[in-house]
């Protein structure tokens, strides 16, 4: 693949992602009709190719820049394979939950809340861009841009695909879309509160339901299907110092990581005749950032980043939970690398795959039931920010 230059690579997002092809109504109509096979399942890896971090952990422009991608993986029996990558907009700011594919593995969404600053150290720069993408025989094509709010964060689909909501960290929004024929259109924008930060938000599995992560406050919020749109339910559930990082299993289980530096844990948490309840909290190591259950909502992994975003001299460390109703027992764990990300699990949640954006590579670690096994590194072009599985 020819990459752009790095002077076009620092150009402003919204001016790079409005360069559509006239063809994305052909491409849309090109999306499998009914279920796919084990062979055409994807997950998808998007990466950061702008961003750094300094001394101090902030996140700064890299000295040098390549283009932010996105990067279709599938499994072989239970080996990760590279697919095609395309070059779109995306930022490793916020939670790795910032990509979205459909089980259908037919298109996806990736949001980018940050863009390269004018030089090397600068800071990066707050962004709105979410990117569709149609995935046709293997290949991903851009066909569409939207704006949502500073800081386009988390992205997550109803289960019927006719919602889309994203959210905007630095806005303290959540942006509502519909969806119609693979095209999203602007419905909602939902006002979380000043300094909210709503860091994560996912659909429940009942789709007229979804929680959002509020990391001001401390809290998980409630939003409700109203009519042609979503309402702001009153309730707010307290949870710790720093929730960040979110999933939910299909039976509804809730699953936040809380980065607070003294006591960082793992919030479990379920509705329950419409209010939020929390069921445990349970501590974890430092730095929990990655967050992500088993396709069959048995086990939870959970990575730490343990400094190592800052710290070369550090690494990540990913630990498997056996999910016991309220409570998580761990039952592995294992080393990755430098600033740990996205996790995905194989279709069978036999193989995970740990992004490691400062080393540009993606940990595979195989797991037999009793321990966690490094079986090697997927190398990337730039830093994997984000992950998604179609299962």
């Amino acid at each position: 693949m020819a990459y752009p230059s790095c002077q076009h690579a620092k150009q402003s997002r919204k001016q790079k992602t409005r360069r559509l092809t006239s063809g994305a109504g052909a491409i849309l109509g090109a999306f499998f009709a009914h279920g796919v096979h084990a062979a055409d399942q994807w997950a998808i890896s998007a990466n950061d190719g702008h961003t750094t971090t300094n001394a101090a952990g902030k996140m700064v422009t890299a000295a040098t820049i390549v283009p932010d991608s996105l990067s279709l993986i599938r499994f072989e029996r239970g080996v990760p394979v590279l697919g095609k990558t395309l070059v779109l907009p995306v930022s490793v700011e916020g939670p790795p939950t910032t990509a979205w594919i459909a089980p259908a593995s037919n298109w996806a969404i990736v949001t980018a809340g940050s863009h390269a600053g004018a030089h090397a150290g600068d800071p990066v720069i707050e962004d709105d861009v979410v990117s569709v993408v149609a995935i046709d025989h293997a290949v991903p094509h851009l066909v569409q841009t939207v704006h949502a709010g500073s800081g386009a964060s988390q992205v997550s689909v109803s289960p019927d695909q006719k919602w889309v909501l994203v959210g905007n960290r630095k806005s303290g929004t959540v942006s509502v879309f519909a969806v119609a024929n693979r095209q999203l259109h602007p419905v909602q924008t939902l006002n979380m509160g000043a300094d909210s930060n709503p860091a994560s938000v996912l659909f429940l599995p009942d789709g007229q339901n979804a929680v959002v992560v509020l990391r001001g406050p401390h809290q998980l919020a409630l939003l409700h299907r109203v009519g042609e749109g979503f309402e702001v339910q009153e309730q707010r559930l307290d949870l710790g110092q720093a929730p960040n990082t979110m999933d939910i299993t299909t039976s509804g289980l809730i699953a936040v990581g809380d980065q607070d530096p003294a006591h960082p844990a793992v919030h479990l948490a379920r509705l329950e005749s419409g209010t939020l309840n929390l069921l445990g909290t349970i501590p974890v190591a430092s730095g929990p950032e990655p967050l992500r259950f088993s396709p069959d909502g048995r086990y939870l992994a959970v990575g730490a980043v343990n400094n190592s975003n800052r710290d070369a001299s550090r690494h990540g460390s990913l630990t498997l939970y056996r999910v016991d109703g309220s409570s998580l027992t761990p039952v592995a764990s294992e080393n990755v690398g430098r600033w740990p990300q996205g996790i995905m699990f194989s279709p069978d949640g036999r193989t995970l795959l740990v992004q490691n954006t400062t080393d540009k590579t993606m940990t595979v670690l195989k797991w037999d039931g009793i321990r966690l096994h490094p079986t090697g590194t997927l190398a990337m072009t730039s830093g994997p920010a984000a992950a998604a599985t179609s299962w």
